[in-house]
């Protein structure tokens, strides 16, 4: 018997219970016993009959430490494979994962040993405690991290679909670093990925998965599920990151879409200022228009190096009759500790 490396959410898992000022962990895992061809999945604390006829046998039992930062041990428990019941413990004062702010992980080791003593596996990895709750006010959901308001900004993600297994972790590394600059906290997928989940907790983004039975994206976390969480907003009000329409980026595209900036001037705490190339349009003047997305407060523009306008507001800023005395429209946009330069010939303006 050995720990299922293929499962979903991991080998071992946790589910976390705030109480005063300590996390009540219980703990759940997924072996898999071996016998002849046919590889047996089981739970441990089991769900089936067949699985606790398969356990009431084992005399072996497992381990589990969690380690700091420091690699300081600071929780040890151990219990029979044969127990009925769930293997529980108390941290006192813990560390908390709190998203993108805080990120913080144990490091985690479960060893499976027989009656000897002797070591049959081990499995290492990281553990993120945290609470997620759900609660209803005036009809409508409200998310709970640690008991804290969460307000979600969600991206819908795809696993990049080709590559060796190192390729498609760079490529979820990279795309990892857009959603963090694009100021979003967490992703939904339509089936967990344990590799993903792993990239996802390091960052500080939570992961839903789609809900089969209804419209909506769930957590799920051990026997925890939180549900519905994204039901008022349906599928299509969540940006997609890469795809052919209303997406962050376009198919085999680096480069990001006019959508990407529009949701990272109502997320990102990062100041920017972005000017939209598709956007500039020759009036009937003979000027031009731009429309800027910026989540700064304030953007000057500035046309052939000379000061346009200032324009106060938040998220877009339209700038009307700028003009452009070069064959090149030569703008430079500006917010609080942050600026863009744009050049674009006129024959490429509508």
């Amino acid at each position: 018997m050995k720990f299922d490396r293929t499962a979903p959410r991991g080998s071992a898992e946790a589910e976390c219970r705030l109480e005063n000022g300590k996390a009540v962990l219980e703990w759940s895992f997924r072996l898999v016993e071996n016998s002849g061809k046919t590889a047996q999945k089981i739970s441990v604390p089991y769900g089936t009959e067949e699985e606790r006829s398969l356990l009431r046998k084992e005399k072996g039992c497992i381990r589990l430490t969690l380690n700091d930062r420091q690699n300081n041990t600071i929780l040890e428990c151990v219990q029979k494979l044969c127990e009925e019941e769930p293997m529980q413990s108390i941290l006192l004062q813990p560390e908390l994962w709190k998203g993108i702010r805080h990120p913080y992980l144990y490091g985690m080791e479960a060893v499976l040993a027989d009656e000897a003593g002797n070591i049959r596996d081990r499995i290492q990895g990281q553990l993120a405690l945290r609470s997620l709750s759900c609660a209803n006010r005036n009809g409508n959901p409200e998310i709970f991290l640690n008991h804290e308001p969460f307000i979600p900004k969600a991206v819908r993600y795809t696993l990049p679909e080709t590559g060796t297994e190192a390729a498609i972790q760079r490529q979820m590394l990279e795309d990892l670093q857009w959603m963090l600059k694009l100021g979003a906290n967490c992703l939904c997928v339509e089936e967990p990925h344990k590799l993903l989940a792993q990239l996802c907790d390091r960052h500080g983004l939570l992961v839903f998965r789609k809900e089969e039975k209804q419209s909506g994206y769930v957590w799920t976390h051990g026997k925890q599920t939180i549900s519905p969480i994204f039901q008022p907003l349906s599928g299509e009000d969540i940006p997609l990151f890469r795809g052919k329409s209303r997406s962050l980026f376009l198919p085999g595209s680096s480069t990001p879409t006019t959508l990407f900036y529009r949701y990272q001037a109502k997320w990102s705490d990062v100041p920017f200022v972005h000017i939209v190339p598709e956007s500039i349009q020759r009036l009937e003047s003979g000027n031009f228009a731009v429309l800027c997305y910026s989540n700064c407060g304030r953007v000057a523009l500035y046309s052939d190096g000379v000061l346009f306008e200032f324009k106060d507001g938040e998220e877009a800023f339209s700038f009307q009759e700028i003009p452009a005395r070069t064959p090149s429209i030569m703008l430079t946009a500006e917010g609080e500790g942050c600026c863009e330069t744009l050049s674009i010939h006129k024959s490429f303006t509508k």
